[in-house]
């Protein structure tokens, strides 16, 4: 997906780390519509956020799989990162790239939530950030072991993005409800808040 301009909730996605508003929260929450460009907003501000503030980190991008991580946060993320005045070394074979930018290098490990046993896949990690895409799709013992691996990192964050299926989903009750109470910032998204859209495209919706 590629941007010409981007709308103010796109821009608080990717900026909300400098913003004097919101910069001392310890999360976002991003849900709302498909196709309103707050998966790629998230990712250009997760990276943008970890190069700026951290250099030879670890850092994870979690989707519900690793091919669907893959498929629908990292090719566009990767179309993007050069024109961000990054370089990549991608490691197809291990499941991370390296990313490179004055100097700074930090590596981005991807890890897939299918089911309760992926929670052992990111145990014993140190990570200053993750970002989980399609959260509410994944075992709650994922999520919580990802939180977990952010904990004895100064000034981790952490990054979801989601669309909970219900007001019972244990992600709507536990974060989203509780958004104050984690200290996270929640920007709900339409469709509308994607600029690139046409008026024929929106009411088609």
């Amino acid at each position: 997906m590629k941007f010409k301009k981007f709308s103010p909730k796109q821009r608080l996605a990717i900026g909300w780390w400098t913003h004097p508003s919101y910069r001392n929260k310890d999360a976002i929450i991003c849900d709302g519509a498909v196709r309103s460009g707050k998966t790629l907003c998230m990712s250009m501000g997760f990276v943008s956020w970890a190069m700026t503030c951290y250099n030879g980190c670890s850092f994870a991008l979690c989707g519900k799989t690793v091919t669907s991580l893959r498929r629908n946060l990292v090719e566009p993320l990767l179309g993007t990162l050069g024109a961000m005045g990054f370089t990549y070394i991608e490691k197809l074979s291990k499941s991370y790239i390296d990313i490179e930018m004055s100097g700074r290098r930090n590596r981005f490990y991807f890890f897939g939530g299918r089911d309760e046993s992926s929670a052992s896949l990111i145990q014993g990690i140190t990570l200053g950030g993750v970002l989980l895409d399609e959260v509410a799709l994944m075992p709650r013992s994922f999520v919580e072991q990802a939180v977990t691996r952010t904990l004895s990192v100064e000034q981790a964050k952490l990054w979801f993005n989601c669309n909970p299926d219900n007001q019972f989903h244990w992600f709507y009750t536990e974060w989203i409800q509780k958004a104050d109470e984690k200290n996270a910032l929640h920007l709900h998204f339409l469709m509308s808040d994607n600029p690139i859209l046409s008026l024929a495209q929106l009411e088609s919706a």
